[in-house]
């Protein structure tokens, strides 16, 4: 189920492979698919240093509700999937925003 934030509808994350170090895949509801590189959330430590620990990196699941990548319990960490499609396609939110239909367009 996508979720709409305003007009945009934000794509949800599918499929989730974890990969090392620092690095996910993740296929979207609409077929975009790419590799997600984190290390420099990781470097940022904080909460982020938990990664460093390989069992905990190889936690990643998809929150069901929210199609986020989540680490842990899913109230540690999660990454929205608005976040992750805009990295794995290169677009801005403004990019979606004008690709979203008018009002009565759809």
């Amino acid at each position: 189920m996508a979720v709409s934030i305003g007009v945009v509808a934000s794509p949800q994350v599918v499929e989730l492979e974890v990969r090392e170090p620092y690095r996910i895949w993740v296929r979207f509801d609409n077929g975009a698919e790419g590799v997600i590189d984190l290390s420099d959330s990781a470097a940022l430590g904080g909460i982020f240093s938990q990664w460093s620990n390989q069992d905990f990196w190889r936690s990643a699941h998809i929150v069901a509700d929210s199609g986020a990548v989540a680490w842990g319990d899913g109230s540690e960490i999660d990454v929205c999937p608005l976040s992750l499609y805009l990295d794995v396609t290169g677009q801005t939110f403004e990019d979606l925003r004008a690709e979203a239909p008018t009002a009565g367009s759809a």
